[in-house]
């Protein structure tokens, strides 16, 4: 069973809006453990849906206009970013937090990490801006830790508990 779904949302054509399925393609290029599964879910949530309503902890990676400089990483849940406003031409077929409202209406209520992309341009492109995509690697890194963090092997815990 898949505990930790990672997703990577966003649109690859819209440049730095594609930057939640670049992200997801660098994670596949190397072993993730068993429990987490890692998708492109694009615009649509058909993708995701029975790993929402199957895992217990998500982590979904997406462009985010949070007022930084392009390349601003932030770390958010769901609730923070609850009532704010979808940005025009960035909304996906169906809004991810109304997705998680779907999902709880069938019992599922993973606990969900938003990793958000401040975007440097959003037009036509299969590219990302080079602000973005030198990202990468820090935001795999991200991931990687809090899948880590979700499901911390017992030499981890050991080790957490000899140094303190």
């Amino acid at each position: 069973m898949t505990k930790i779904a990672v997703i990577g949302l966003g649109n690859p054509l819209l440049k730095d809006d594609g930057i939640g399925p670049r992200v997801i393609r660098e994670l596949q290029k190397s072993d993730l453990p068993p429990w987490v599964k890692a998708v492109e879910a694009g615009g649509s949530f058909y993708y995701y849906w029975d790993l929402l309503l199957n895992c217990r902890y998500v982590i979904a990676v997406d462009s985010m206009l949070g007022g930084g400089l392009p390349g601003s990483v932030y770390l958010v849940t769901p609730e923070q970013i609850a009532g704010s406003e979808p940005v025009p031409g960035l909304r996906h077929e169906v809004h991810f937090l109304d997705v998680l409202k779907m999902v709880s209406f069938y019992g599922a209520r993973p606990q969900v990490t938003i990793i958000g992309v401040e975007p440097k341009e959003i037009t036509y492109s299969t590219e990302l801006s080079m602000e973005i995509a030198e990202k990468i690697p820090a935001i795999t890194g991200i991931v990687r830790q809090l899948c880590q963090s979700f499901n911390p092997s017992p030499m981890a815990i050991i080790n957490k508990t000899v140094v303190r």
